[in-house]
């Protein structure tokens, strides 16, 4: 019996949802404990409801955390294609096809990730190990499409193409603290 091929498409899509809602959970938690001890819940609670206090901050994680995940995946694909057009010889495409079932483990990944979503410690945990599987995943297959010198060099590719990334993020994140801290603290 032959099954659709793209019944997995949408496997990506539900796997950053349920991280999303995950971690968007585990987060409020801590945003709200964290703006009860400062003294500004209370002053929340005058504007609205708790209810709809922690539905605004939830809705705010998860629209967060699913735009970077997406767009996490995006690049992904986006460096994953890079590395075949360098390193994967072929005429016919079927490398990504093969990858194609291991979007079920970060699937699985999300769903475990319901079960600690009151805790923003095991849901990065689980986040991890669903990554690592994937990556030993992608590895194997890897490692079946083409020559050990061709899978080596895709996976430097990809670890060098992720560490400039990073890097760069790093440098504009620490960049743009440092110059709001300024800022703040010598006006001028």
């Amino acid at each position: 019996m032959r099954t659709n091929v793209y019944l997995l498409s949408y496997a990506p899509l539900i796997s950053i949802l349920l991280f999303s809602t995950s971690l968007a959970i585990a987060t409020t938690e801590l945003a709200l404990h964290w703006l009860d001890q400062v003294g500004v819940y209370d002053e929340l609670l005058q504007l609205l409801t708790a209810r709809d206090t922690k539905l605004v901050v939830w809705m705010g994680f998860l629209i967060v955390y699913f735009m970077i995940f997406s767009s996490l995946k995006l690049l992904s694909d986006t460096i994953n294609q890079l590395g075949f057009a360098f390193f994967i010889k072929e005429q016919e495409g079927t490398t990504l096809s093969m990858l194609r079932p291991g979007s079920i483990l970060l699937l699985v990944g999300g769903c475990v990730s319901f079960a600690f979503m009151t805790s923003f410690l095991h849901v990065g945990i689980v986040l991890f190990v669903s990554f690592f599987i994937y990556f030993i995943f992608y590895t194997v297959q890897i490692s079946k499409m083409t020559t050990a010198a061709g899978a080596i060099g895709l996976i430097i590719f990809s670890f060098l193409a992720w560490g400039v990334l990073l890097a760069g993020l790093s440098w504009v994140g620490l960049t743009l603290f440092n110059s709001f801290g300024e800022a703040i603290l010598f006006p001028s």
